[in-house]
């Protein structure tokens, strides 16, 4: 019986060589650079975070073709637990870019469905990237002496896209637009 000790340890060899290359970061992910709670008034508080999208040129060929792009926010605030993590809160908020060839403007819409127009896509992608309309939470959601969280993912609706361009959208790495779950600690 031959040995499959030799061929394992080439291939272990080979897959950790390639790593590097295999786990870099794609530079059109979206990036949550902040997140984090603050105190609006005396029993309120408000979620923040500034998220970086970044474009590849296929999607950005897409949007001046006029095909919206809509990504979802999530936002989860957890309390630490010895296994598991409890989910105190959670939402998702949808942000769609959308490009007007004919006022050669790009509106950004909102949950409520507001549209905000923006001249320069630079300027839309920055109001994008601070979260709006954001419900204040109570203060006594965080209890002091525990230890909490707040998770933010940004991802990219593959499913609101036209249904002939879906497929590409699923195996084209440009279209990988998504961010990570994000954690970043609550201090109270």
């Amino acid at each position: 019986m031959p040995s499959l000790a030799k061929p394992f340890s080439i291939g272990l060899i080979l897959c950790l060589s390639l790593w590097p290359f295999l786990t870099a970061a794609d530079p059109y992910t979206a990036i949550i650079r902040q997140a984090g709670l603050i105190e609006t008034g005396p029993n309120n508080l408000q979620i923040q975070a500034r998220i970086d999208y970044r474009l590849s040129p296929t999607a950005k060929e897409a949007l001046h073709k006029g095909v919206p792009l809509t990504w979802i926010v999530a936002i989860q605030i957890r309390k630490a637990g010895r296994i598991l993590d409890t989910t105190l809160y959670s939402q998702e908020r949808p942000y769609r870019i959308r490009f007007h060839a004919l006022l050669n403007q790009y509106e950004v819409a909102t949950r409520d469905n507001e549209g905000e127009m923006f001249l320069t896509l630079n300027a839309a992608l920055n109001f994008m990237s601070n979260l709006h309309d954001s419900q204040p939470l109570a203060a006594d959601l965080i209890q002091p002496g525990q230890r909490y969280y707040l998770a933010v993912k940004c991802r990219f609706d593959r499913e609101s896209l036209p249904v002939p361009l879906r497929p590409f959208a699923y195996l084209d790495t440009q279209w990988f637009l998504s961010s990570d779950w994000t954690l970043w600690p609550i201090q109270k």
